[in-house]
């Protein structure tokens, strides 16, 4: 493997990071029992000074830990229950951002998977609005309770990471779901208010707004679907929410109101 040269001095974390870790990721699979740092800094190419600083910040996000062999310390591959563990402790802290989710994602044989061992797949927000439209197209107003399931379907396939980062922060099951979503780019949502029987919740940068319905009706029927389900695993019942204010309608922010009829 080739050596980087460390003469150009240091480089930005996020230009190199994701190259070194992915590296270490293959290294390590390769010996399941462990490595020492510099061993790992011989196999990439670098010195053992720079490969110590990314070994600290692969520890930090959950990739990798060490334990000590004698004066030997041996780096190993975190395992995906334990990822999800250690995640999920992390996405609980007030200062996570978008590029601290990112960096949790492992790449394998060239597929891109969270914590969960799930494949992740960047959708862009144009494929959306046109999966959107052209579905309004073939079924008219049953888009609404088709994107609606699904959305019940998402938050379903996201519960044991959210379990576990409402252990890890005392919240419920709600609020830790908004906050993931807000962590892999959905945008901000607040909960306003809610009690055993009602809850609202305001999504400010909804990635449907610029739709215009057929029906002239709201468009954020994936969302209330999900935090429907949401709210269900928060607290049981027998939860519906609607959606009775839409930016693609005009206004400021969408709202959504849910009632449970227990």
């Amino acid at each position: 493997m080739q050596s980087r040269s460390d003469g150009e001095g240091p480089r930005h974390r996020w230009q190199d990071y994701d190259t070194i870790k992915q590296e270490v990721v293959v290294i390590l699979i390769q010996n399941p029992n462990g490595m020492t740092g510099a061993k790992i800094a011989e196999l990439v190419g670098i010195t053992q000074g720079a490969m110590s600083k990314y070994l600290s910040m692969l520890s930090v996000d959950g990739v990798i830990s060490s334990r000590k062999v004698g004066v030997a310390k041996l780096w190993k591959l975190v395992s995906n229950s334990q990822r999800t563990d250690l995640l999920a402790e992390k996405l609980g802290s007030a200062s996570v951002n978008f590029k601290d989710y990112v960096v949790s994602l492992m790449e394998r044989n060239g597929i891109v998977s969270d914590p969960d061992d799930k494949r992740v797949m960047v959708m862009p927000t144009a494929l959306l609005l046109n999966l959107y439209k052209y579905t309004q197209s073939i079924v008219g107003s049953e888009v609404h309770p088709f994107f609606y399931e699904w959305g019940k379907s998402y938050a379903r396939e996201m519960q044991d990471l959210v379990d576990n980062m409402a252990q890890k922060t005392g919240k419920n099951f709600i609020e830790s779901f908004l906050t993931l979503l807000r962590l892999k780019g959905w945008g901000k949502f607040d909960v306003r208010s809610f009690d055993k029987n009602s809850i609202e919740v305001v999504w400010h940068d909804s990635i449907w707004a610029e739709l215009q319905t057929q029906d002239q009706t709201p468009v954020d029927d994936f969302m209330a679907g999900a935090i429907t389900e949401a709210a269900s695993l928060s607290f049981g019942g027998n939860w519906r929410f609607s959606e009775v204010e839409c930016r693609s309608l005009g206004a400021s922010n969408c709202r959504f109101i849910g009632k449970n009829g227990e």
